[in-house]
């Protein structure tokens, strides 16, 4: 389901149709606002098909390096035959990607196949090396409003809570509204954090460190007390200085760091 990319899609779409769509195309945004979404109902339009085909090879984001080894069988597929209009590569999120499979990958760019397209994803443009990048047609995607995404959660009680915790990323809502477990681990989050914030105190600091450090949800956890701080800051509550201080420690936290330093260092100047 399409939410709030209407514009971008019909765009690719009419140059797709015309035979004019650019061989690479780069999508960047937050992770779950839409992007692949997009790159595979653009795939199944142009191949003609009512689902993803074989003709269709996917390289989804499952956390770990996208290895050199993954990025050979690109260029392995891209020489054999295909029975429908295209052969298309949907591989997410390149930021994962190291630097000898960027190579490999480059070299099957620079000699495009008329049909045959990569959509590319990322979280930021800046993850993308500028050698591939300049291969590629760049289209940045933007969080949703609350308005579009409020009409996928219905009557749904806890519209608030879901919107809140979407921040705009309709595959998160969907993901939110279809998962139960997921959804009160966001709502236990934010408990925490609305108690954290009500009485920060140093001892407060170490626990939420002791139980966050090893959460799964650690990334999710540093979303809801940027978007909850951003609030209280807009409010004059706290300093705007807090909210840059959260984003550090969100591109921090993508490298190789001690998580319970980072929570330590995240939370203590809140302590008066």
């Amino acid at each position: 389901m399409l939410i709030g990319h209407e514009k971008i899609f019909d765009r690719l779409k009419g140059l797709g149709l015309e035979g004019k769509l650019h061989h690479a195309q780069l999508f960047t945004g937050p992770e779950h606002v839409g992007k692949t979404t997009v790159a595979l109902q653009l795939a199944t339009l142009l191949q003609g098909t009512d689902k993803v085909s074989a003709d269709t090879v996917l390289f989804l984001d499952d956390g770990e390096n996208l290895s050199i080894e993954s990025i050979r069988t690109v260029v392995e597929r891209a020489n054999q035959s295909h029975s429908l209009p295209y052969l298309i590569f949907v591989i997410e999120n390149l930021g994962r990607m190291k630097a000898e499979a960027v190579n490999v990958l480059l070299k099957t760019l620079e000699e495009p196949h008329e049909d045959i397209l990569f959509f590319l994803t990322a979280h930021q443009e800046d993850d993308v090396l500028p050698t591939l990048r300049s291969r590629c047609h760049v289209t940045a995607f933007q969080t949703v409003s609350d308005d579009l995404l409020r009409d996928v959660c219905g009557d749904n009680v806890y519209i608030d809570q879901l919107l809140f915790f979407a921040m705009g990323r309709p595959g998160k809502l969907r993901r939110l509204l279809d998962d139960k477990e997921y959804f009160e681990a966001h709502q236990e989050i934010f408990q925490d954090l609305a108690v954290f914030l009500e009485h920060p105190t140093t001892a407060g600091v170490f626990e939420l460190g002791r139980k966050y450090e090893i959460h799964p949800l650690l990334e999710e956890m540093l979303d809801i007390f940027l978007r909850r701080v951003h609030s209280l800051a807009r409010s004059h509550v706290l300093s705007m200085n807090r909210v840059e201080h959260i984003e550090t420690c969100k591109q921090d936290l993508k490298g190789n760091v001690n998580r319970k330093l980072l929570l330590d260092n995240l939370l203590l100047p809140f302590v008066s």
